[in-house]
């Protein structure tokens, strides 16, 4: 995703939901960027701060905030990236007007996501022992329904998509993988035995190949300009 963006006019860049801030592992942007770091947990903006500074980068700030009220001035960023996390957002139209406001006019937006079928066999699986709860993301935020939620506040969107196979061949590391979130993370002793056998009638050939849909929109020209405008 980071190639997607020219940095070399990027100085000032916004990361909302970092996480732990895995995308600034990344080798593309520059380490003299300045990158404000943000996320409404304070412990997850600690790991993130934390792991770009490891990686080289030169100025780290961190800021607890939420992306619905950005505690930001107008036209701060060049850059604004929101990775996989507008479809947790109680209001993504209101997050996408923040982040269009802190954007300079010349500024873009990644936003990335995914789309119906991604990782269809794992949440299959899930969907069979636990009930069925992850398309309902995609129609907050998806491939085929972010774009409209995009155009709002920008004039310019491109999709580009990440399109791939997974294949897994331990089946301890599938059951690893889906009991790290809800609701499979909450599995009592009867319900991860059955999602364990769910995720090995998976396995063809001692493989469980996993389709992914995921990608990212680049958006640029943002429409609003003013706090005043965006509330």
């Amino acid at each position: 995703m980071a190639a997607l963006v020219s940095w070399e006019a990027a100085t000032e860049v916004l990361d909302v939901g970092t996480g732990t801030g895995r995308f600034w592992d990344n080798t593309i942007t520059p380490r003299s960027a300045a990158l404000t770091l943000a996320d409404l947990s304070p412990g997850m903006v600690e790991a993130a701060t934390t792991r770009a500074r490891s990686r080289g980068y030169e100025a780290v700030f961190g800021r607890e905030c939420d992306v619905q009220d950005l505690p930001f001035d107008d036209a701060s960023f060049d850059v604004a990236i929101a990775n996989h996390m507008l479809y947790h957002v109680p209001d993504p139209d209101l997050a996408i007007r923040e982040l269009a406001r802190v954007l300079r006019p010349g500024g873009v937006l990644l936003a990335s996501t995914n789309g119906y079928g991604h990782m269809r066999e794992m949440n299959d699986a899930i969907a069979e022992v636990f009930g069925d709860r992850q398309e309902r993301l995609y129609e907050v935020f998806g491939i085929e329904s972010g774009e409209n939620r995009l155009r709002t506040s920008f004039a310019s969107i491109s999709w580009h998509a990440y399109d791939n196979d997974l294949v897994v061949t331990s089946i301890d590391a599938a059951v690893a993988y889906g009991r790290s979130f809800p609701p499979a993370e909450s599995a009592d002793q009867a319900q991860a035995s059955a999602f364990r056998e769910a995720l090995q009638q998976r396995f063809i050939d001692d493989q469980l190949r996993i389709r992914t849909r995921s990608g990212a929109f680049a958006c640029r020209r943002p429409r609003i300009r003013s706090n005043s405008e965006a509330r």
